[in-house]
């Protein structure tokens, strides 16, 4: 299973006010804000760019001035947060109840700036960082055979391959 098809599969938004953390959009990566209906959707993110609405540290303690929302999506986030046990309890703090959350981080892939590579987390873990959050579906998930042999091809001697691996999980504030 891909990390498009755990979000086929198991990811219903809830209606409303929706939050992308991590929105900068990157080469040819998809801007998730596009996806809900404008006006109806804020980027954040630790840098400027294309795709940030509001630049804040969501690790900080002013995530209030936001505001609530309705579904937030924290993508391949976490393992760049210096605490995520913090970026996740202030996710929780501005996600209303009943709202939803869908959360993906890297389980097996390689260490990447952005502006560093701190952490990996298993599906077990998501439920320690994410008390507040009902579980629908948390799993691995794994990129399609095509992509690993295009890797498997480029890979530089003596280095192992290890498959890219997302932890995925979507759910609801209690």
């Amino acid at each position: 299973m891909t990390i498009d098809t755990f979000e086929k599969r198991f990811v219903k938004p809830r209606s409303g006010r929706t939050l992308i953390v991590g929105s900068r959009v990157y080469g040819d990566k998809l801007d998730r804000r596009a996806l809900y209906k404008p006006g109806n959707v804020l980027g954040v993110d630790m840098l400027e760019g294309p795709g940030v609405n509001t630049v804040i540290d969501m690790e900080g303690c002013n995530v209030e001035r936001i505001g609530t929302f309705d579904h937030v999506e924290c993508l391949a986030v976490l393992e760049h947060s210096t605490r995520p046990w913090l970026l996740a309890a202030n996710l929780e703090r501005v996600m209303l109840p009943g709202a939803t959350l869908f959360v993906s981080v890297p389980f097996c892939w390689p260490i990447h700036s952005y502006p560093d590579d701190h952490w990996r987390v298993s599906p077990a873990a998501l439920a320690i960082l994410f008390p507040s959050i009902e579980w629908i579906e948390r799993r691995l998930v794994n990129q399609t055979v095509l992509e690993h042999m295009k890797i498997e091809r480029h890979r530089v001697e003596g280095y192992p391959y290890f498959p890219r691996t997302e932890t995925c999980g979507f759910g609801v504030k209690r």
